[in-house]
C-alpha cells in the first residue's frame, strides 16, 4: 500500500534524527506529525526564512514530541537541514525528521496529476503551475502513519499545535480531512453560474454555508482516508468530471479546488476547522466584490491561533 515511502527517503529507510545542543524532555503524549513542502529551497531564500519563522513559532508554544515530514528536491536538502539545525541551536529542542524526494513522488503520480491538472488548473495562475499542488490528495498512500497535519510555511503559530492536533478526536465517523474555510469570496465567484441556477443553494455561500476551503492548514486522518470507500472513489477522472459538470466548476488552484468541490457534494468527508486556526490575511478579493459581501467571508472572531500570510500579506509578529 505504501509504495512510495521506501524509495523516497533521500538517504535512508528510517527517519533522520537531528540532535539538539542539549536534551529536552517530552511528556509521554502522542507525537504530532507535521508535513510541509520545501521544494526549491536551495534557490529560494524566502522558503528558508518562512521555515525558520514558522517552526520556531510552533516550538515556542508546545512541549509535544514533533516529527517533521519534509517533501523537497535533493538539492534543497542541505540548506533545509542547515536551517533546522539553526532552529535547534537557538531553541534547544529536538525533533525527528523524515525527508522525501518530491520529484520521485511526482514522477510516480503522473497519471493522477494529469487528471488533477485537467480539472483544477484551467488557467495559469503563476505559482500553482507546479505539480506539488496536485498530489496531497494521495498523501494517505505516501505516508504510512495514521495522522498528519500539513501546513504552508507562511504561518505563525500563537497557540499549542497539540491543541490543533486534538481536533482529530472531534472528527465524525465519516470525516477524513479537516480544513478551515477560505476567508475570501473566491468560491462565491467560482460557483456563480451554479448559484445563479440554484438561488437558494448554500454552495459558495458565506458561513454557515459552504464557503469553500483553504489548504494552509490541513488535518489528514490518513488511516480513515485509506479506509474510506467514498473518498477513494473520488480520485479518478469519471468522478471529478461529473462533479465539475454538475457545479459548472473550472478550477485553477489545484488540491484546494479538489477539496472544495468534493466538499460541496460530500460535506460529510470534511471536518470544518475554526477560522482561528487558519486566519488568512490576504484581501485580494476586496476590490472585486461589495465590501459588505467581502466582510461576510473574511471575518474571523475569536483569539487567533494561527496567522496565515497568504497572498504575500504582511505578517505581524
Amino acid at each position: 500500500m505504501y509504495w512510495f515511502v521506501s524509495s523516497l527517503m533521500i538517504n535512508s529507510q528510517t527517519p533522520e534524527k537531528v540532535n539538539a545542543i542539549r536534551e529536552w524532555t517530552f511528556p509521554r503524549t502522542e507525537t504530532v506529525h507535521l508535513s510541509f513542502m520545501c521544494k526549491y529551497a536551495y534557490r529560494n531564500m524566502k522558503i528558508l526564512r518562512n521555515l525558520l519563522r514558522c517552526v520556531k513559532s510552533i516550538i515556542r508554544y508546545t512541549s509535544r514530541n514533533l516529527h517533521f515530514h519534509i517533501f523537497l528536491d535533493k538539492p534543497s536538502k542541505m540548506r533545509v537541514k542547515r536551517t533546522l539545525k539553526k532552529i535547534i541551536k537557538e531553541t534547544g529542542r529536538t525533533f525527528s525528521i523524515s525527508f522525501y524526494d518530491i520529484n520521485n513522488i511526482i514522477e510516480k503520480s503522473q497519471d493522477f496529476i494529469k487528471i488533477m491538472r485537467k480539472f483544477f488548473f484551467t488557467k495559469d495562475v503563476g505559482r500553482y503551475n507546479d505539480d506539488i499542488f496536485f498530489i496531497s490528495e494521495l498523501i494517505h498512500h505516501i505516508l504510512s502513519i495514521d495522522k498528519v497535519i500539513m501546513i504552508d510555511l507562511d504561518l505563525i503559530f500563537n497557540a499549542d499545535i497539540g491543541d490543533l492536533h486534538r481536533h482529530f478526536h472531534k472528527f465524525s465517523p465519516t470525516n477524513v480531512i479537516g480544513l478551515a474555510n477560505d476567508l475570501q469570496p473566491q468560491y462565491r465567484v467560482d460557483f456563480k453560474f451554479y448559484r445563479k441556477l440554484n438561488p437558494q443553494t448554500s454552495v459558495g455561500a458565506p458561513r454557515p454555508g459552504k464557503q469553500g476551503f483553504n489548504t494552509g492548514v490541513v488535518l489528514f486522518h490518513l488511516q480513515k482516508m485509506r479506509q474510506s470507500e467514498l473518498y477513494n472513489s473520488l480520485l479518478n477522472h469519471t468522478a471529478i468530471e461529473y462533479l465539475c459538470k454538475k457545479y459548472y466548476f473550472e478550477g485553477y488552484l489545484g488540491h484546494q479546488d479538489f477539496y472544495t468541490l468534493t466538499g460541496m457534494e460530500y460535506p460529510e468527508l470534511y471536518y470544518v476547522l475554526d477560522c482561528t486556526w487558519n486566519r488568512q490575511l490576504d484581501t485580494g478579493w476586496n476590490n472585486s466584490v461589495d465590501k459588505n459581501i467581502f466582510d461576510l467571508y473574511h471575518e474571523c472572531n475569536g483569539k487567533i491561533k494561527v496567522i496565515h500570510g497568504n497572498g504575500d500579506a504582511f505578517m505581524p509578529y
